[in-house]
């Protein structure tokens, strides 16, 4: 039997209910959980005054996407197959919204071994929770023109943390000119970052 108390919130308790008691959730505008035993229904709170931050809405689209990428992979037997093998402590459907939610880093460029030659490297060093899918660069001189660009390379033994970029055109106005990285993970997530040629060695 359900004990309703003289709340302003409508709630109400119930005490080894075999009905509700390995219950919890939502039923229409009923809240239904579980605490230490006991069976605690609520009224579902009333939301609709409440104004969100942008960052509040960004969050939200962002988890709604995580949610559509969970439920592709689950479809998807190629990419199931691929977060089981990364998390097997995790089903493929979390695993994979994990993954989305979690976007790469850009830690350090290292642009000091370019002067403008062929052959000279630009070396980025990212992290991501889950992998790394690649990285590109393009080189600018300075006057913002496009030098050239490509895919970076994963440096060997570095866990996909350390790429290169090896340079294959000579690039005269190269001082001041400047390096973009683009860093993309398994879900598409995409960072990019920038940095000044300064001429330094």
């Amino acid at each position: 039997m359900f004990v309703v108390h003289s709340n302003p919130i409508p709630m109400a308790k119930s005490y080894n209910n075999v009905i509700t008691r390995n219950y919890s959730g939502r039923v229409g505008d009923i809240i239904l959980k579980n605490y230490n035993g006991k069976s605690v229904m609520t009224k579902r709170p009333d939301c609709s005054k409440v104004v969100k931050t942008v960052r509040q809405l960004e969050f939200m689209n962002k988890f709604a996407k995580a949610v559509k990428y969970g439920l592709y992979v689950i479809k998807n037997q190629e990419l199931s197959n691929y977060y089981r093998k990364k998390r097997p402590d995790m089903d493929p459907y979390h695993a994979a919204m994990s993954d989305y939610l979690s976007r790469p880093v850009i830690e350090r460029v290292d642009v000091n071994g370019y002067q403008g030659l062929p052959g000279n490297v630009v070396t980025v060093s990212v992290w991501d929770k889950w992998s790394i899918e690649g990285v590109d660069m393009v080189i600018f001189n300075s006057l913002g023109e496009v030098i050239e660009c490509g895919a970076a390379v994963p440096r060997q033994f570095s866990a996909n943390t350390e790429w290169d970029y090896t340079a294959t055109v000579k690039n005269v106005e190269y001082k001041g000119g400047r390096v973009e990285i683009r860093v993309k993970d398994k879900p598409g997530n995409v960072v990019q970052s920038g940095v000044i040629f300064n001429g330094s060695s």
